[in-house]
């Protein structure tokens, strides 16, 4: 057996990854690598970061999939600190297409892609890039939270949260697009999520986007917020924006913030767009709410390089999911109508 470090030259990298001593962690929604294998035995091992697992707080733990010409092998919460999965068994050489991804978000946990275990013939090596490429930034809704649960008053738990289920990857699957996704659930432009209107500071995007990403575990004891991101590693030709749905809460409690949060909008298009100069933006907002909606608008025009996009508001008529998050039908419904917008600009 011989062990072959999956990274940026033989895998084709998706979404925020980073590389150290021949391990892969995988840190946002969506990330990962797809690669194509010839041979006779493929291993993969992947790990939760140690300060998640030894938390104990199993509903962290990183959900992720291992996807073998278009089947899942693999679907799973990681129970053990590492679990091994024999994807390819085989006596004579085959070749196959593999994709590893991780399913829930940053913010919980990280998932550490070791070196692949193989026959000492084989042969891995990146699958092709797509013409097209998406970056999606947004909520929850954008990580696909809590859509493989139907009961609405179930607790966070990353084993109901899939990002292929979001209408993020369903729209880059219909336009044949590489992604990447930049995505937390309960975080804003001014405010996070706050039930009682007090401004939740904790959980504001802009202020982690030019890093790796956000999360509470560890990149062998590295933040990844304290690793600044590389922008030359994905150029995105689209960029689309979702965010306004969770700073709804504190808005709406103290309406003078909405005037703040139309400025900082602004502010957090500058950074997108130095980041991403030749990017189109779209500024999108719905599905949950919509009192930000005037005030995305606003900030688009002012910005005066942006476009905007309202998704058709939930109305249950489709179902729910988890804390009455977009269901699978309606952030497939909103894929299909995000899709059709970005056919007409592009």
């Amino acid at each position: 057996m011989k062990k072959i470090p999956l990274n940026a030259e033989n895998t084709k990298i998706t979404g925020r990854t980073y590389n150290y001593a021949n391990t892969l962690a995988l840190v946002l929604s969506g990330s990962g690598c797809e690669f194509s294998f010839t041979g006779k035995r493929l291993d993969i091992s992947i790990s939760c970061d140690e300060k998640t697992y030894l938390s104990g707080r199993a509903c962290n733990y990183p959900r992720i999939a291992i996807i073998c010409d278009g089947r899942f092998t693999v679907k799973r919460v990681l129970e053990n600190p590492t679990e091994k999965y024999n994807i390819i068994s085989s006596d004579i050489p085959v070749t196959k297409n593999i994709k590893i991804i991780k399913l829930s978000e940053a913010a919980f946990s990280l998932a550490l892609v070791h070196e692949a275990e193989t026959d000492d013939n084989a042969v891995i090596s990146p699958l092709p890039g797509k013409n097209l490429k998406i970056e999606f930034i947004g909520d929850s809704i954008t990580c696909g939270y809590g859509v493989d649960n139907c009961n609405v008053y179930s607790e966070f738990s990353t084993a109901a949260e899939n990002c292929m289920k979001s209408y993020a990857y369903l729209t880059a699957d219909m336009l044949n697009a590489d992604y990447s996704l930049f995505s937390y659930s309960g975080y804003g432009i001014i405010s996070g999520y706050t039930p009682d209107g007090v401004r939740n500071t904790r959980e504001v995007l802009p202020q982690y986007y030019e890093s790796t990403g956000f999360s509470y575990g560890t990149i062998n004891d590295i933040k990844p917020h304290e690793i600044k991101w590389d922008f030359s590693r994905f150029v995105p030709d689209i960029i689309v924006i979702n965010l306004g749905t969770n700073d709804n809460s504190f808005c709406i409690k103290n309406e003078w913030a909405f005037g703040e949060f139309e400025d900082k909008y602004i502010d957090f298009l500058i950074t997108v767009r130095k980041n991403n100069p030749a990017a189109k933006i779209i500024c999108a907002i719905g599905m949950m709410n919509s009192e930000t909606s005037p005030h995305v608008i606003n900030a688009a025009e002012r910005f005066g390089d942006a476009y905007f996009f309202e998704f058709k508001m939930q109305d249950g008529m489709l179902g729910f999911s988890c804390d009455f998050h977009p269901s699978e039908d309606t952030q497939r419904y909103a894929a299909e109508e995000l899709t059709e917008f970005i056919k007409k600009i592009i």
